[in-house]
This record gives C-alpha cells, structure tokens and sequence, in this order.
C-alpha cells in the first residue's frame, strides 16, 4: 500500500510537470539610441553650467520640476546651483562623459569658473541623471564638489 501511495504521488507530480510550458529564455530587448543623443545631453548639461554662471533664470527650464540639486552637499533650489560657481563670470569645461540608454543618461563633467573681475577662480565636478521625458531631455539630478587642490 505504501509503495502504491508513493507511486501515486510521482504519478501525480509528473502530469502537473508535463502541464506546465517550458520556459522560455528571456532575451533582453537592444535599447534604442537617437544618434547624437549624448552630445544633446553634453550640451545640456554645459548650457546648465553657464547659464548658472550668469545668474540666468532661462537655465530653470533645463531641470525638471522635481530635480533633486546637490553642490558641497547641500541641496540648491536656484542658482548657483554648481559648487564653486559664483554670481557672474563664466564657466568652461574641461571634460565631460556621457552614457545614454534607452530614456536614461548620466556622466560626469569637470568645470572651472572664473571671475576675473574679482579674482575668483574654482574648480568643480559634477554627476547628472537626465531623463527624457514629453517636453524633451531634462536634468532630474546634480551632485556637484568643488575640487579640493591637490585634485586640480
């Protein structure tokens, strides 16, 4: 009787295996890239910059409305919005990387601002997460840190 219940059971588990589809392998999908979409967001992101160095208001309209801004870790709310970059004078860039995926981009740029007027200069570094979204391309977040000197 034993044996006849435990062959019952294999019995029983081998029809609900047979029930169940394999299982198919998940393939992952190519993400789809607009050609020259990391130079629209290089560009982005140095328009942000300089705009932020004049004291520009039009740079409010590369954020989105709820971008998380972060500058010598405290959180900016306007400009400046960059750590190290003043009132006025003006910002150039160093280097800038970029990585775009699907609706996603994020990269790193070095910057350096100058006041020549007041003999102000500093140096930055800053990360960013674009996304696109229905108005276009638009910074969700900024972390920026002035360089300390032994990294310029």
């Amino acid at each position: 009787m034993r044996h006849a219940r435990s062959w019952g059971t294999a019995l029983a588990l081998g029809l609900a295996a047979a029930c169940v589809p394999p299982r198919q392998p998940r393939t992952a999908s190519p993400l789809r890239t607009a050609l020259g979409t990391s130079s629209q967001i290089e560009n982005l992101v140095r328009s942000a910059l300089a705009l932020d160095a004049a004291g520009d208001r039009a740079a409010d309209t590369l954020y989105a409305s709820d971008a998380m801004v972060v500058a010598n870790a405290r959180g900016r709310l306007g400009t400046p919005r960059f750590a190290g970059v003043g009132y006025g004078g003006r910002v150039t860039v160093a280097a800038a990387t970029v990585t775009v995926e699907g609706g996603f981009a994020w990269g790193m740029i070095d910057y350096r601002w100058f006041n020549l007027q007041q003999h102000q200069a500093e140096s930055g570094r800053a990360t960013f997460v674009c996304e696109r979204r229905s108005s276009g391309w638009r910074i969700v977040h900024v972390h920026s840190s002035q360089l300390l000197p032994w990294d310029r």
